[in-house]
């Protein structure tokens, strides 16, 4: 009776432990890719990944055809600051740091995929879900937690110097919902989602 207990207990602690084992670490992008099953015609092409971007959340072109990210090591969970709702108890501590989102400009994507540069546009955001590029690519127009941003480069070196607050106070306690979904319209209207 006291081995069966002792197996039962030994079994139990092993089902217990196994919750606590850390996650696996992801292929690297190489044997990802191989790993896809395209139609006959189609191919993949690495162009950006880890560490020039995160986890990314919105792709966008400008007219220069260069390819807008933004991309959140946040996600899911926002950094606490100005405007952002509170948590429940059970979060108390996570996000205790400064927003580390950013958009990312790719540039001069060749045919093998890879570009010829990648440039922060604008750092320091908060689960930046949405974006949109603006006219020759020195603006946008993008979404951190709990506002709606024009970042802007005046001085020509590809990054947002000045970013003005153009709407603010959404809703963001289930960050799956936030603004999203920018589309710059015939009418010149630029639309979005939220919720």
């Amino acid at each position: 009776m006291h081995r069966t207990l002792v197996a039962v207990g030994l079994w139990a602690f092993g089902l217990a432990s196994t919750g606590a084992a850390a996650p696996p670490v992801p292929p690297p992008p190489a044997e990802q890719i191989a790993s896809f099953k395209l139609p006959p015609g189609f191919e993949i092409q690495l162009v950006v990944a880890d560490p020039d971007i995160g986890q990314p959340m919105n792709l966008n072109f400008d007219a220069r055809g260069r390819l807008w990210v933004t991309h959140s090591v946040e996600y899911p969970f926002p950094a606490q600051g100005e405007g952002v709702e509170p948590r429940p108890a059970r979060f108390a501590g996570v996000g205790d740091h400064p927003p580390r989102d950013r958009l990312t400009v790719v540039a001069g994507i060749g045919a093998d995929g890879r570009p010829a540069s990648v440039t922060h546009f604008a750092e320091g955001l908060n689960i930046p879900i949405g974006q949109t590029p603006l006219g020759a690519g020195d603006a946008a127009v993008v979404y951190g937690i709990p506002s709606v941003f024009l970042c802007e480069d005046r001085d020509g070196d590809g990054k947002a110097e000045h970013r003005t607050t153009l709407y603010t106070r959404f809703g963001n306690v289930d960050v799956h919902g936030n603004a999203s979904s920018f589309t710059r319209w015939v009418d010149g209207w630029i639309y979005g989602c939220h919720g």
